[in-house]
């Protein structure tokens, strides 16, 4: 749009003289921001400024020209708005208030948008969020005339210690002012507490905002500070993201407060802070630590100033307050509901970005579980959801699913398409690249190192892996990346912090490791230290301390099997049996067994499988067995798991004879007349080994052999045999099973009162240790005893959750127990009609195991709670006190097969 020079008029130039004062042109609409505009008005004269306002009124000349006229004679642009768009001439397309902004490029431009305006003219609001996306304009919000004319004493005054050396100075915003945000805070309602209650604390003189880059730090501070606006005298912002020399810091706090940076900087910025009560915000200070001290002898002269500071690494001075930010909340794993999904943290912020790429967007049934997965694998991130939710036009939520799933570290190459968004957060690479390069040489090597571990390391890892002879001192370097929030330490309960980096940060962290050539070198070196401490860990989860292990191995099972794919991929056969075979029973617990199978068969298929020294060659054969018993495979086991026996035999192994021999029983049929021999030498061979857990695994085993054929009792003489042991180990795992077993033994027997305190005690078991393929047993006994308690349907939904346990997990379950569990199925098919059973079985599989569990045991009780109350009348006819200890027994002893 052409635009005349100051001044200009028929064709000759204004030459100002020497007493002519700043003009101030005052934008708004006239009738509803008439106190405004006197306010306004009262700030431009008491500086003693030129206010130049349009009023319309007869005039001789259009009213276009008459305010084009008065702008283009005036210097500095102040805009004011409320609700009104104000009005649109028949011949103009915008208002005159857009046409006056429009016209005012080119001078300094203060905006003043009035905090509360619920009725905001849609067109109004898009010219705002124009204004606030713009570089040269400064964008304040106000609450009534009154602080409006604080607000607009304050920037001129700013504007004039400048010193204009021309009429039209270089056009951007105040200096000092807080920024207006761009987007709402979402969530962050506990830092925010935080952050204003320490700083409402005169003691509290110095708190830092830390996180790694992109968690929000900036908009939570703009947000605290405005909190405290009205109880300071002076509340100033002070951008240190274009600093990288901390000589210049004094200089830029001088210049935001309004000092002129000559002479000592920072002793004319003490003078000035030095009587008032001031807040200064200081944004992105991790490239200039150094200025520290600059900043502390601030604090120390001034003694009601206070810094909230935002960087990704704390200062290092005494009173300094830490207030970490991390990630905001997603949905919990597998939630779909739009409702729940909706309400998440970071679903929120998604929702409000994506609006404003899509005003439709909105959470819908199908969208919501793809929304719930994007933000979870960005776990969180706030950037990295911004940035997501950006693209949501051209990259819905589905598809963005497949992308991060297909390979994170496209999220990386995220875009933001706002032009006006910060280089340093222009995409994900760029924000972690930010702090990646602020890391000493020593600290990137390391970041890099631990990239393979997917669960984060504990110490001995990172030690192990993170040093390639003495090249580092791996301690040093993990206390800085954590300080440069590259890093997290979580305490683990145990007493051994555990050092995470965030599956972004991984990412790039892995780049790098490809780009120095290290990837194949440190995933070995991985590999053999797990392929050390596995035993440890397996020893471990028997003894005093298998909570840590527990937890350990929680934490480190995607990294164990990602060791074990990478041994497969480079023909390590020993490192697979060394990694795998001392876990064995965690594989199982954690619902493994598929993928260990998989990876049993390949590793046997290696060419180093035949250089294996024969125990673990063997090991590795009585692996590939088992795993093809419990996946239904029994067939193709026979005779590998035969040669694992003699094997044993002849190489007096009786660890791996007892093993051999329980996992050749399963693929005996359960009236085998052999079957009983062979698991007694089983448990023969385990009593010599002197594995306790192992005896009690055969002692079971041979006792569902027991059970398949119909011998209750003595099933259940070995179950308790077997239980003991298991007591005596102390493995909650193994009792568990041997309780699941006791409780279908006692179901079968008609023991009811027995079933029921069995299988409550497993359930609770399997509930605290997560344990995914026990479970399904435990299922599958509560099935039985919700029957016979009268409550077909609810069995039903048991057995349905059992057997899709049992399918999710690959496995039919061991087949000693099976012919046991085929009875108890057989009574809930023969309890409900054709119609029912499969509904309620599809019921219960849907449900999952887990909410399957709680409903059976909340229908058993309520079931022994009507049970418990035996009938008054029978045949109209009153029950003696003594009938009801006899209905009582009768009704506990009723069995599966016994119902009534």
């Amino acid at each position: 749009m052409d635009r005349p020079p100051p001044g200009a008029g028929n064709g000759a130039r204004s030459i100002p003289t020497p007493d002519q004062r700043l003009r101030v042109f005052i934008s708004s609409t006239m009738v509803e921001l008439a106190e405004e505009r006197q306010a306004v008005r009262d700030a431009v004269t008491g500086l003693r400024l030129i206010p130049v306002l349009f009023e319309l009124g007869a005039r001789a000349h259009p009213p276009r020209a008459l305010y084009r006229a008065y702008l283009s004679q005036s210097d500095v642009f102040v805009g004011v708005y409320g609700e009104s768009y104000g009005w649109v001439a028949p011949d103009m397309e915008v208002s005159g208030l857009e046409d006056e902004y429009e016209f005012s490029a080119g001078m300094p431009r203060l905006v003043y948008v009035r905090r509360s305006a619920p009725a905001r003219d849609p067109r109004l609001s898009a010219l705002i969020d124009r204004m606030q996306a713009a570089g040269d304009v400064s964008t304040s919000s106000y609450d009534d005339p009154a602080s409006l004319r604080e607000l607009v004493s304050e920037d001129l005054a700013v504007l004039l210690s400048e010193r204009f050396a021309a009429r039209r100075a270089p056009p951007g915003p105040v200096p000092g002012r807080l920024p207006t945000p761009v987007a709402p805070l979402v969530d962050r309602t506990d830092e925010r507490a935080m952050v204003l209650g320490l700083l409402r604390d005169p003691a509290v003189r110095l708190v830092t905002l830390t996180g790694p880059g992109g968690t929000g730090k900036t908009r939570l501070a703009l947000a605290a500070a405005e909190d405290l606006v009205g109880e300071r005298d002076d509340v100033w912002w002070v951008d240190l993201a274009a600093a990288r020399d901390p000589a210049a810091v004094p200089s830029l706090v001088a210049a935001a407060i309004g000092v002129p940076a000559e002479g000592p900087v920072l002793e004319l910025v003490v003078e000035r802070l030095a009587s008032r009560r001031a807040l200064l915000v200081i944004d992105n200070a991790e490239q200039v630590l150094a200025a520290a001290p600059d900043l502390w002898h601030l604090l120390s002269r001034c003694g009601g100033t206070q810094l909230l500071v935002t960087s990704r690494s704390l200062l290092g001075l005494r009173g300094e307050h830490d207030v970490p930010l991390g990630p905001l909340a997603v949905p919990g794993a597998g939630e779909t509901s739009p409702d729940v999904v909706a309400t998440a943290p970071a679903v929120q912020l998604f929702t409000a970005r994506a609006r404003r790429a899509d005003p439709s967007f909105t959470v819908t049934a199908a969208n919501a579980a793809a929304v719930a997965e994007v933000v979870r694998r960005l776990e969180g991130l706030p950037l990295a959801v911004e940035l997501a939710a950006a693209r949501v036009r051209t990259l819905p939520p589905a598809l963005l699913v497949r992308r991060l799933t297909a390979a994170l570290d496209q999220a990386l190459e995220l875009r933001d398409p706002d032009v006006d968004a910060p280089d340093r957060q222009r995409t994900l690479r760029t924000t972690i690249a930010w702090s990646h390069d602020l890391l000493d040489d020593p600290d990137r090597t390391l970041l890099a190192r631990l990239s393979p571990c997917t669960g984060g390391c504990t110490l001995d890892t990172a030690e192990h892996i993170g040093a390639v002879h003495g090249d580092l001192d791996v301690l040093e370097s993990l206390s800085a990346l954590v300080a440069h929030s590259m890093l997290t330490a979580t305490d683990t309960g145990e007493g051994e912090p555990r050092f995470r980096m965030s599956a972004l940060v991984r990412a790039f962290a892995e780049e790098q490791l490809r780009e120095r050539g290290e990837e194949d070198r440190t995933r070995l070196r991985l590999a053999e230290h797990l392929a050390a401490v596995a035993p440890a860990a397996g020893a471990g989860l028997l003894g005093p301390e298998r909570a840590r292990w527990q937890a350990r191995l929680e934490a480190e099972t995607g990294d164990l099997l990602a060791a074990l794919g990478w041994a497969v991929e480079h023909d390590r056969a020993d490192l697979v049996v060394r990694i795998a075979a001392p876990l064995a029973r965690w594989w199982w617990a954690r619902g493994l067994v598929v993928p260990l199978a998989e990876i049993a068969e390949e590793t046997a298929r290696l060419p180093s499988a035949a250089a294996l020294d024969p125990d673990a060659g063997a090991r590795l054969a009585w692996a590939c067995g088992l795993t093809r018993v419990l996946r239904g495979r029994a067939a193709g086991a026979a005779a590998l798991l035969s040669s694992v026996v003699a094997g044993a035999r002849e190489r007096d192994d009786p660890w791996l004879l007892g093993h051999g021999l329980v996992a050749l029983a399963g693929t005996r049929a359960p009236d085998d007349p052999g079957l009983p021999g062979l698991l007694a030498e089983a448990g023969t061979a385990l009593r010599r080994s002197g594995d306790a857990w192992s005896l009690g695994y055969a002692l079971a085993s041979a006792a569902d052999a027991a059970g398949a054929v119909g011998d209750r009792p003595g099933a259940a003489r070995a179950h308790r045999e077997a239980l003991e042991l298991a007591r005596r180990t102390g493995d909650p795992l193994l009792v568990a099973a041997v309780l699941d077993r006791l409780g279908i033994d006692a179901v079968l027997g008609g023991d009811l009162g027995a079933a029921r305190d069995r299988l409550a005690e497993s359930a609770e078991l399997h509930r605290q240790v997560r344990d995914a393929a026990g479970l399904a047993t435990c299922l599958d006994g509560l099935a039985g005893l919700v029957l016979a308690r009268g409550v077909p349907r609810a069995a039903a939904r048991l057995a349905g959750a059992a057997d899709a346990a049992r399918a999710a997990l690959g496995v039919v379950g061991e087949p000693l127990l099976r012919p046991s569990i085929d009875r108890l199925t057989a009574a809930v098919h023969a309890a409900l009609d054709a119609d029912d059973e499969p509904r309620e079985r599809t019921a219960g599989a849907t449900a999952g195991p887990w909410a399957a569990l709680d409903a059976g045991l909340a229908a058993l009780g309520a079931a022994e709670e009507i049970a418990a109350r035996p009938p008054s009348r029978v045949d109209g006819r009153p029950v003696a006190p003594h009938s009801h200890r006899s209905w009582r027994r009768r009704h506990d002893q009723a069995g599966v097969d016994g119902r009534r």
